[in-house]
């Protein structure tokens, strides 16, 4: 599992199961001394077959949100 650094938060991208289909969420946990952490569906009402496609999705997430936030998507 690799997680990415994004400022406050240390992200990942994962499959979560609900009732027998798949969601890429990506995991976001904040950084110590708080101990938060949230799931946040990657694309609205996708879900996957299997725990592999989803967790692929997940993870190319993961990555774009890391690169996203490190070109400066979250300066305003």
């Amino acid at each position: 599992m690799t997680e990415f650094d994004i400022g406050e938060f240390f992200i990942r991208g994962e499959a979560r199961e609900v009732e027998g289909e798949f969601q890429a969420v990506i995991i976001m946990r904040a950084k110590p001394p708080l101990t938060t952490v949230t799931y946040h569906q990657v694309e609205k009402d996708r879900w996957f077959k299997t725990a592999d496609v989803a967790a692929v999705a997940a993870q190319e997430a993961a990555k774009a949100l890391k690169l996203a936030v490190d070109d400066g998507a979250l300066k305003a």
